[in-house]
């Protein structure tokens, strides 16, 4: 008996997002202009990774945002790509 083989996950067609953007008439509060064409990235980490960030943050007089993408900046560079995240205030 010959077994099945799955496809490829990258071969396999993306779905469709289930839900559509808000269109910004239709929001319960208004979208500041700072989130204005950006997109929210969300992850976990334990306990002592979102103090050690924070103690960074605090030390540096700097926000989650601005390391955060300082972080995917540095990510990009070392994968050879361009630095493309920047914080617009």
């Amino acid at each position: 008996m010959a077994l099945r083989t799955r496809p490829k996950l990258n071969a396999m067609p993306r779905r469709q997002p289930e839900q559509e953007e808000v269109p910004e008439a239709e929001r319960k509060t208004p979208l500041p202009p700072s989130r204005q064409g950006k997109k929210q990235v969300a992850f976990f980490v334990d306990r002592e990774t979102k103090l050690q960030l924070d103690r960074l943050a605090l030390e540096e007089d700097r926000n989650l945002q601005g390391l955060m993408l300082e972080a995917c900046n540095l990510l990009f560079q070392s994968r050879g790509m361009a630095r493309i995240a920047e914080q617009k205030t």
